[in-house]
């Protein structure tokens, strides 16, 4: 098999029980190039030739710390209706983990063809779906079918392309392909009864954006020293066997390598991945070239930095420390046999001077005195399970740390600076009041404080900031115990203007007729009748929400005409199907007939930019939900 291109986003409130389609601002992940096989000089040749796809999966932010279910199969759909499968096995997923994350899935030759639909099969057999409580605690829920009865088989998600734009399938070109599960279009949650009713939604584009950060898993094929390259077997997930097509992976003098827990920069890197033995599991984190299609790694993880089988693993974020003690909330447990799961309750990771700690991205010494609260971590050693509690125990005396990259979100209040005052509003996802931050600071008068997190900026750019906006930040905290004039060091600063807009809407009583007045076919705009809105009318912009029942009128929605990676989507609950256009005008057609009989609109999502001014919605990705 020739390898691939030889040249070369915070949760809704706690309780809510709507169905509603969530915007799909990262509908779509970026997909890499291929080279490969031969031209066809005649229709047989053509006919019987392959062409290589590469496939990926992410999902829009829902309401969930965990959404763990069997991929049991990915079957794309020819014209003519014969199907193909490009999954090697089935795959148990954590969709929570994939957003702002987009998981290559697959990077194989397939037979040439015209595809048009495609196929996901979901097993919920053993499915463990955990959401935030009221308190930032977790909560355990039980998967019900539209019915209301226990989940507890398979659901096929079919998803139709734009007829303008297929998945193409030819000898030598590279096809691409991106799926989105959005987890809050696709399940209604009740905390009050510990349920999610699941209409899942599964969504597709030809067209995704570009820069999406991609995580690409494989073993370790062949090092190529003097192109900077390396090859892998794609194995997505966590699987264990197979391999799902070939890809090359560029690296630059600023990859960041940890291989065997010793980390590296550039060739050096590279030069210890080639001492690896074949088959190495790897997993590189980087982006797409736009021009040739090119995947270069950012950040590289090999050997027992990835995973091992002496070894259990821990991911989660600190959320206090006491000697040295860690507490890690709603973390994930990489069981050495293979397995992973969840932890609702605690877990508690016991470190050492003879821990070795590194850190993502960067060389250079660290100990375990630059652990602190908020941090998010990677942890080994040997875990003990309690399992009538949902709590564990890691002992990394003897294993390892990784202090990984941390998000934030927050509100910008006071004067814009250096250090940057956040009002917090999460920490990876979870809510600041989960978080204890005794000892962070160098006295107990410097402890970190969730309502004024002090934030060194350094030398980057603050014009886009202003008080009383949200801000996301990328980087570390300050070592355990330090804290001073700041308490966290940024390396990224998204500003409110850089994040797209979700516009969330859902109406009662089993959907709207009047949802949008005066649709026609050549309609160049959605107007909404909020009348039977459920408890889903929010423009929600980071952790800054705006009831919809508040402005004067409803905003109008209209398509990002300047936007080349724009999609809308059709959903069709109960036939478990979704289609998809990327022109606006095509969407409103389609959406126009559809709703001339006796369909009703159940929800709305859209994702894009909000005018105050013009109270107009521009939007690149729209979705709506009918009740057939």
């Amino acid at each position: 098999m020739s390898s691939i291109n030889d040249n070369i986003k915070l949760n809704p409130p706690a309780g809510w029980r709507t169905r509603l389609l969530a915007a799909t601002a990262t509908l779509a992940s970026a997909l890499l190039a291929a080279c490969g096989g031969g031209s066809a000089s005649n229709g047989s040749q053509l006919q019987n030739s392959t062409g290589p796809a590469v496939i990926s999966m992410q999902d829009a932010a829902g309401d969930f710390q965990s959404y763990i279910v069997d991929v049991v199969s990915l079957k794309l759909t020819k014209a003519d209706g014969a199907s193909v499968e490009t999954l090697p096995a089935t795959a148990r997923v954590d969709f929570a983990q994939l957003v702002d994350l987009s998981e290559l899935i697959s990077a194989g030759q397939i037979p040439a063809g015209d595809y048009v639909g495609a196929t996901i099969t979901l097993d919920y057999g053993n499915a463990s779906i955990t959401a935030e409580d009221a308190s930032g605690g977790s909560e355990a829920l039980t998967a019900l079918d539209a019915s209301g009865n226990p989940l507890t088989g398979t659901l096929d998600l079919a998803v139709q392309l734009d007829n303008r734009h297929h998945l193409v399938i030819t000898p030598g070109r590279t096809a691409r392909l991106a799926f989105d599960f959005n987890l809050a279009a696709s399940n209604t949650v009740d905390l009050t009864n510990a349920t999610v009713t699941v209409t899942p939604m599964i969504q597709a584009s030809v067209v995704p954006p570009a820069d999406f950060n991609m995580r690409l898993r494989g073993t370790l094929a062949s090092t190529d020293a003097a192109a900077g390259t390396y090859t892998v077997n794609v194995r997505p997930f966590h699987l264990g066997a197979g391999s799902a097509g070939q890809v090359v992976v560029h690296t630059t003098d600023t990859t960041h390598y940890e291989i065997d827990g010793t980390s590296y920069t550039g060739a050096a890197g590279l030069t210890a991945l080639a001492a690896e033995p074949a088959a190495t599991i790897t997993v590189a984190f980087g982006t797409l070239s736009t021009s040739d299609y090119s995947f270069t790694a950012k950040r590289v993880f090999a050997g027992s930095s990835v995973e091992s089988n002496t070894v259990d693993r821990v991911r989660g974020v600190v959320t206090a420390r006491s000697g040295n003690t860690l507490t890690v909330r709603g973390a994930t447990l990489d069981r050495r046999d293979g397995g992973f799961e969840f932890m609702r309750g605690e877990v508690t990771v016991s470190i050492a001077d003879t821990t070795q700690v590194t850190e993502e991205g960067a060389p250079g010494a660290f100990g375990i005195g630059d652990i602190t609260v908020g941090q998010r971590i990677w942890a080994t050693g040997t875990a003990t399970i309690d399992n009538a509690t949902d709590t564990a125990s890691l002992d990394a005396t003897a294993g390892r740390v990784r202090m990984e990259i941390t998000s934030l979100w927050g509100v910008v209040t006071g004067t814009v600076g250096n250090p940057l005052t956040l009002d917090l509003r999460a920490i990876e996802g979870r809510s600041p009041s989960i978080f204890n931050f005794a000892g962070t600071g160098a006295s107990p008068a410097s402890d970190a404080s969730a309502s004024a997190y002090l934030v060194g900026t350094g030398t980057l750019d603050l014009s886009a900031l202003s008080a009383g906006a949200p801000a996301r930040v990328f980087g570390f905290p300050v070592p355990f115990g330090t804290a001073t004039s700041s308490d966290f060091n940024a390396q990224t600063l998204v500003s409110y203007s850089q994040v797209p807009t979700q516009l969330l809407l859902d109406w009662s009583g089993g959907g709207s007729a009047t949802a949008f007045p005066g649709l026609m076919p050549n309609s160049m705009a959605l107007d909404l009748d909020l009348t039977g809105a459920g408890n889903a009318h929010m423009l929600r912009t980071g952790p800054v929400r705006v009831n919809l029942l508040s402005l004067a009128t409803p905003p109008r929605i209209v398509g990002d005409a300047t936007a080349s990676d724009t999609d809308y989507f059709i959903g069709h609950a109960h036939a478990r199907r979704v289609e998809n256009y990327q022109a606006f005008a095509d969407f409103i057609m389609t959406l126009s007939g559809d709703l001339t009989g006796t369909r009703k609109v159940l929800g709305i999502a859209a994702s894009g930019q909000y005018d105050a001014a013009s109270n107009t919605f521009i939007a690149k990705q729209v979705a709506v939900l009918l009740n057939d």
